[in-house]
């Protein structure tokens, strides 16, 4: 399998099903609105709309906060790097259950 095939096959799974999608574009919009918040309102302590992000790309973000291995690097980059991966593991279940729902006796075909 070349390198095309196999990024093609990588980013198929991870936006190819509808599910990734919205789980996508739900992280990119938690995202946007802690960049929203800190750039445009002003408020004399934190704010908390950072979690949003960190919890919608749970439990990888969560895990390599804990190890420190993002201390010195962006909180944005943190959540663009969790956020593939976790799409990737949707995209790999959507596929499973795909396959499973069509080896079922009486699941009509499509």
């Amino acid at each position: 399998m070349s390198i095309a095939a196999t990024s093609r096959s990588l980013f198929r799974t991870t936006t190819g099903n509808r599910a990734s999608r919205v789980y996508l574009a739900v992280v990119a919009a938690a995202l946007v609105s802690a960049h929203v918040d800190a750039a445009f309102v002003a408020q004399a302590d934190s704010s908390f709309v950072g979690i949003y992000s960190v919890a919608v790309t749970a439990p990888i973000s969560v895990a390599l906060l804990l190890v420190g291995a993002f201390e010195a690097l962006p909180f944005t980059l943190l959540i663009v790097v969790c956020a593939p991966v976790n799409a990737h593991l949707i995209g790999l279940a959507v596929r499973r259950i795909a396959a499973h729902r069509q080896d079922l006796p009486g699941t009509p075909s499509r």
